[in-house]
């Protein structure tokens, strides 16, 4: 929900810091984007919502280690830089824990090596894929509603542990 306005929770923040804390989010989106590709199948109609990512979107996957070195630039560069506005700061903390979380699908899946599957196991995976890919896109939603509006948005199950970190 809603955790308070501003960065001392009660003044305006300023359009610059608003557009700064949206951009930690695209690093747990284009991350989770592994996990669209049943959903674009099912619904292709939906693609063209990813359509102005694709330039981010190529040249991300292009760069080796871009996960990585975009998570420590998020990390030290915003989230533990105490010049940054607290309203930043917290949004820089929940888009880095968002995108730790989406090691754990990756993880379940190389335990589980689905390998060749059919039937309900297939569409049990896909499922599985396509909730993943729901929640990071939900989160990526309801984070830049908050960050564009100026509201610090506590993301259910990472927002406390983002505001404990801050």
């Amino acid at each position: 929900g809603v955790y308070g306005r501003g960065p001392e929770r009660g003044g305006i923040v300023p359009v610059p810091d608003r557009v700064v804390a949206l951009l930690p989010y695209l690093v747990p989106l284009l991350d989770g984007l592994r996990y669209s590709r049943f959903f674009f199948q099912q619904f292709p109609q939906t693609i063209f919502l990813l359509q102005p990512l694709q330039p981010l979107a190529s040249m991300y996957y292009r760069i080796p280690f871009a996960g990585v070195i975009s998570f420590f630039a998020i990390y030290m560069g915003l989230a533990e830089n105490r010049q940054m506005s607290r309203f930043v700061r917290f949004n820089a903390m929940q888009a880095i824990i968002v995108d730790v979380c989406l090691v754990l699908p990756g993880m379940i899946e190389y335990v589980l090596s689905p390998g060749r599957m059919s039937g309900a196991a297939m569409e049990m995976y896909k499922l599985c894929y396509n909730c993943v890919w729901v929640v990071v896109l939900a989160a990526f939603c309801l984070a830049a509603v908050g960050c564009l509006s100026g509201q610090m948005f506590k993301l259910p199950f990472v927002g406390d542990a983002a505001d404990m970190r801050i």
